[in-house]
Formats: C-alpha cells, structure tokens, sequence
C-alpha cells in the first residue's frame, strides 16, 4: 500500500512497538477476536513481534509509518494462521484414526506392552512438532514425502524433524532405563 512507510533506516536498538502496552493490547485483542485461544495469546503475540523483527531486518526496509495498524494486520493473519494449523491437524487425527481402525488388533507379550507404554511417555515429553512426525512416520506408517505434503513443508525439513525427534525420545527412554 502505498504511503504506508516512509524511507528512514531502522536502527538496531530502536524499540519495538510491542514492547508498549498499548500494542500489545491490540495485538491480543485482534488475536481474540480472531478465535485464538486464551492459553495461546502469548504465542499468538511472540508470533507478531517476530514477525515485526523479520520484517525491520530485511536490507534497506523503511520504518512502518503506521505500527498499529501494521500490527492489526499482522495479528489477524496470525489468527488465522493458528485456524489452519488447527484445521489440519484435526484432519491428520481423524486420517490416522480411520487407518488403524482398518488394522486388526494383534497381541502382544507383556514385555512388548511394557515397552510400548515407556515409548507411549516417552512421547508425552517430546513437543507437538516433534510427536506430530513420530507419529506420522512410525504409527501411520507415511513415507516422507507424504509426511512432507500433508505439513506443508519440505521433505529436509521433515529429516530434520524425525532425527532430533527421535534422538529426543531415545534420550528420555534411556533416563527411564527402558533402553
């Protein structure tokens, strides 16, 4: 939009607009009335204030005339941001949920089951992301690259994710002397 910003060099030790109260108000307002969730209007806020921090590092930017209003924006974009990643992982429960409801129920010995509970814990202390992959790539049993579509990102990425994940769940189950 033009007349949104005028040319003027943002220095480094400049301050954020969303370190005022007043902004960071309207940041949680907007992100409120976009349907975010009480516990994650923190996250919702960090999200707006790193996007404002990519935005002055890119060369040559120019000062946002209008913080608020930039603010606004940016925290409504967000908001709906948080409803896809929601929609989607609701769509991904339900597709693994329909695949093992296909699988018949096999028995296990009670060594097998005793592991399967540590892993089970073990998966409780990991984060979202990282339960999200083992999840996909170990109980559904998707391929990488499928993992990579349904998540929209790139298959390296997915790697990544699965190895530091799994290194992760190792870690807690040598703490709990399963392994």
């Amino acid at each position: 939009m033009p007349g949104w910003r005028r040319a003027r060099p943002v220095g480094p030790d400049e301050s954020s607009p969303l370190t005022e109260p007043e902004y960071v108000r309207r940041v949680r307002a907007m992100l409120v009335l976009g349907g975010v969730p009480w516990d994650q209007l923190d996250d919702g806020v960090q999200q707006v204030r790193l996007k404002l921090l990519e935005e002055r590092a890119k060369p040559g930017q120019p000062e946002i005339r209008e913080p608020m209003a930039w603010l606004t924006a940016v925290a409504s974009r967000v908001a709906v941001d948080w409803h896809r990643a929601r929609t989607r992982d609701a769509g991904l429960r339900a597709r693994l949920a329909a695949r093992w409801s296909r699988r018949p129920p096999v028995e296990h010995p009670e060594e097998r089951r005793v592991l399967a509970l540590s892993v089970a814990n073990g998966l409780e202390g990991l984060s979202a992301v990282q339960r999200q992959v083992l999840t996909l790539r170990y109980y559904a049993d998707l391929p990488v690259r499928d993992i990579a579509r349904l998540l929209d990102v790139p298959e390296g990425t997915v790697k990544s994710r699965l190895h530091s994940a799994v290194a992760a769940l190792r870690k807690q189950l040598r703490d709990m002397e399963v392994i």
